[in-house]
């Protein structure tokens, strides 16, 4: 009988310090998912109809791409443009938020950039998420006569952007004399539908220069295709040891994980191969980012950029857009995540 008492009371201590414990934990966020389709070697009205279906299908978000030629294969194929794509397709959906995924910064002027977004935001009922990075794809620039800079320009380019978006969206009749963008009493009217501004997710990898900007700006990173889980940890600490010392509480940006969904199968070998054959082709990068395989084997490699911190799920799909494919990761491997 002693020993039936002090085992129901070692019970009650047990469950009031694990309520306690579970009190002092923060709330667990919920994984969202987002597709991106680019706008390459594809058709406008075969990207509304994958955008209406992601939609339909309970997506949370979907992403174009920022780009005037085709970033892989022939240059010579087509290639929406992805801004006055974007408004289109802001106006084909209803719920899903939208982005382009990510916007280069050397291609427009940021007063320009901020007046796009704010019209977007509007035309969409205020989803639009504003994705920018520095720019990468030297050949597009070199094609079109865009000067590239150097990576350390391109960011320092990319951090005056973001200053004066931010003030063109937040100050009236903003003033910024910086050393590449100036802003003289600019009028801005109207404002975005969502306040103070549509989140800022800054896409980008480098350690000393794009990090310390999602400390500053960003609402959210995107993790670039090739960084690894351990990568994003790496990152995000770099992210919370700017945050502390720039003073900026909270700091807590979206992580965004950036995957290929290429295959869904019920044959395992298969996930392995092609896995193998896209680091032959495109680098380790991409086979560190390729989903492909069983629903199960996908389900354990997302998990792992989610015990890494990410908390948005994008995965590309290239055209012909396969629905039946979109169909099943809803059904066999978001319900892992929700």
């Amino acid at each position: 009988m002693r020993l039936m008492r002090e085992s129901f009371a070692l019970l009650v201590v047990l469950i009031f310090a694990s309520m306690v414990w579970a009190q002092d934990q923060p709330p667990k966020k919920k994984i969202l998912f987002g597709i991106q389709t680019g706008q390459q070697d594809t058709t406008y009205q075969e990207l509304v109809d994958i955008w209406k279906e992601a939609e339909a299908l309970g997506f949370d978000s979907a992403w174009n791409f920022d780009h005037f030629a085709p970033i892989r294969g022939d240059l010579n194929n087509p290639c929406l443009e992805g801004w006055t794509l974007l408004s289109a397709l802001a106006a084909h959906t209803t719920k899903i938020r939208i982005g382009t995924l990510v916007t280069g910064n050397t291609y427009r002027n940021p007063a320009l950039l901020a007046k796009m977004a704010t019209t977007v935001d509007i035309i969409s009922g205020g989803r639009l998420n504003l994705g920018i990075g520095a720019a990468w794809f030297e050949p597009e620039h070199e094609a079109y006569g865009f000067p590239f800079f150097t990576a350390k320009e391109r960011t320092e380019r990319l951090a005056e952007s973001l200053d004066v978006i931010t003030k063109l969206w937040t100050v009236d009749h903003p003033s910024f004399a910086g050393k590449f963008y100036t802003l003289k009493n600019a009028p801005f009217n109207p404002k975005p539908v969502q306040q103070p501004h549509p989140p800022i997710v800054i896409g980008g990898k480098g350690k000393k220069w794009v990090m310390p900007l999602v400390a500053k700006y960003a609402d959210g990173w995107n993790v670039p295709i090739g960084v690894t889980p351990k990568g994003i940890r790496n990152r995000m600490q770099i992210v919370h040891d700017e945050c502390r010392r720039i003073g900026r509480t909270p700091c807590d940006p979206e992580v965004s994980a950036f995957l290929i969904l290429y295959r869904i199968t019920d044959v395992p070998v298969v996930g392995s191969a092609i896995g193998l054959g896209a680091r032959l082709v495109a680098g380790k990068g991409a086979q560190a980012a390729m989903l492909a395989g069983t629903p199960k084997e996908i389900i354990e490699k997302i998990q792992t950029y989610v015990d890494a911190g990410a908390t948005h799920i994008i995965v590309h799909i290239e055209p012909p857009y396969d629905k039946e494919m979109l169909r099943r990761f809803v059904k066999d491997v978001m319900p892992a995540f929700r």
